[in-house]
């Protein structure tokens, strides 16, 4: 694991940030460490959260498909407002990489695995080092504010009525449903009222097939993860 930190220690300039940002790659050699974790959990850790990120992979590619993200009807290029900077049509790739590191951390400041509210303030007031190490670069003040606040919204309720940055496409949605999906680590069945794109209920049988799948491959779907060059 310091190895993979050992090599993301050199600043990026500006420039190369900006060239960066629709060529973004899942980094190959990213394991999640445990001590990553402010709190221990079986149920809020390592298989959770690798779990969210194959589970966001998948609904980030449906919703695309779908025509929700990078096209004028879509959402995903409208988080914006309180959430911070906004996803241009032309860069999708943008939310695909916030939607990944938005995923690494959204648990990682947990204090203990009962109903909690603010985990998703602490750690976006926490984290963001550990998600500029994932991604390789320092986040710009707008890029940030957008990841902290779908981060900090996973933990609460979904406004009434519902909030732009909520609907099918949109950050805080992808990173909602993919969190609601692994509810089945709790054995018991995700109640498809709570999601916020239609598709995503098509996926429960897929996150049951997820909870049986040993950590070592979900590290190594993990590592496969990425959107095509």
């Amino acid at each position: 694991m310091e190895e993979f930190f050992e090599e993301r220690k050199t600043p990026i300039t500006d420039t190369e940030h900006r060239k960066g940002d629709d060529v973004w790659t899942f980094p190959k050699d990213f394991r999640i460490d445990e001590t990553w974790f402010d709190h221990k959990s079986r149920i809020h850790g390592k298989g959770h959260t690798l779990r969210v990120m194959i589970l966001a992979d998948t609904l980030y590619k449906r919703a695309l498909k779908a025509g929700f993200i990078g096209t004028p009807d879509g959402h995903g290029h409208e988080e914006s407002g309180r959430f911070g900077a906004s996803y241009p049509l032309d860069e999708p790739a943008i939310l695909y990489r916030d939607l990944m590191a938005a995923t690494l951390i959204h648990d990682l400041a947990r204090r203990h695995d009962g109903y909690c509210t603010e985990h998703g303030r602490w750690a976006a007031e926490t984290k963001r080092p550990i998600a500029e190490k994932f991604l390789g670069f320092s986040l710009f003040v707008g890029e940030w504010a957008t990841i902290a606040g779908a981060v900090t919204a996973h933990s609460r309720r979904d406004p009434k009525p519902p909030s732009p940055s909520y609907r099918p496409g949109s950050l805080t949605a992808l990173l909602k449903d993919a969190d609601g999906l692994d509810r089945v680590r709790l054995y018991e069945a995700p109640d498809p009222a709570y999601f916020r794109h239609p598709f995503t209920a098509e996926y429960i049988d897929f996150a049951w097939e997820l909870l049986d799948t040993p950590i070592p491959e979900l590290e190594k779907t993990v590592a496969s993860l990425g959107l095509p060059v």
